[in-house]
């Protein structure tokens, strides 16, 4: 195994995910280069002896720091690449606004009688309660006002399965909601179960203001992190 800067893996894989996801990006391979070279130069690396996939970087980034500072390196990053396709995009002659029909819509068109309510993206772990150690295989099924939430873009599972390679991380990302009032208060619920553990259930509100387009990327202002849940031995 080669001697590597993992800080790539994330960088790149953060870049390709926003730069598909944002409508006013046309997508190539050398507007990703050039995003994640600059996102790399305002990054200190981290080197690994094997690559990883994002989730599992998340999870090391949240796992290895004493408090919330693995989320806000992940939150640093989404900032920088925000911010990197911003100036790459203004150096670049010739542009494109949008995106052919096929790809990513395009921003709602205004309607003061409907907004979208863009929900928060979603990230926890599951631990046993004694050893605090992760639990792999719970199920964990979120849901919005009693129905089963649904995924933003098809990649989110719901329900969940934790495994090792999340190290007992679950995230999430769902769908916005179209509704007529300006203010909406969401009941976010989990369910959490396991063969060898007791379920659990959480609620929690959540208040929001509706918007005239929706968000199919995550933004750094709407993560939600959740508390660790812990499972008892049924």
């Amino acid at each position: 195994m080669k001697l590597k800067n993992y800080q790539e893996d994330l960088v790149l894989y953060v870049a390709d995910i926003v730069i598909k996801d944002r409508p006013d990006i046309e997508t190539d391979e050398e507007l990703l280069h050039d995003v994640a070279a600059y996102t790399l130069n305002r990054l200190p690396p981290r080197y690994i002896m094997s690559e990883r996939g994002f989730t599992r970087l998340a999870a090391d980034h949240w796992v290895d720091s004493d408090n919330d500072d693995g989320l806000a390196g992940l939150v640093e990053v989404l900032i920088l690449v925000n911010k990197a396709i911003d100036i790459v995009k203004s150096r670049r002659k010739g542009s494109r606004p949008g995106k052919a029909a096929g790809g990513k819509r395009e921003e709602e068109l205004p309607d003061v009688h409907k907004y979208w309510h863009n929900l928060p993206y979603l990230i926890g772990r599951i631990l046993d309660r004694k050893s605090k150690k992760p639990v792999l295989e719970a199920s964990v099924r979120v849901s919005i006002d009693g129905r089963l939430a649904e995924p933003a873009e098809p990649g989110w599972l719901n329900p969940y399965s934790t495994n090792a390679g999340t190290r007992g991380f679950f995230s999430f990302l769902p769908k916005p909601v179209r509704s007529r009032s300006k203010n909406k208060t969401f009941t976010l619920g989990l369910r959490i179960e396991h063969r060898d553990y007791q379920p659990v259930s959480l609620e929690r509100k959540i208040d929001t203001v509706g918007e005239l387009t929706t968000y199919q990327f995550i933004r750094s202002d709407q993560i939600l992190n959740l508390d660790d849940t812990y499972l008892v031995p049924s």
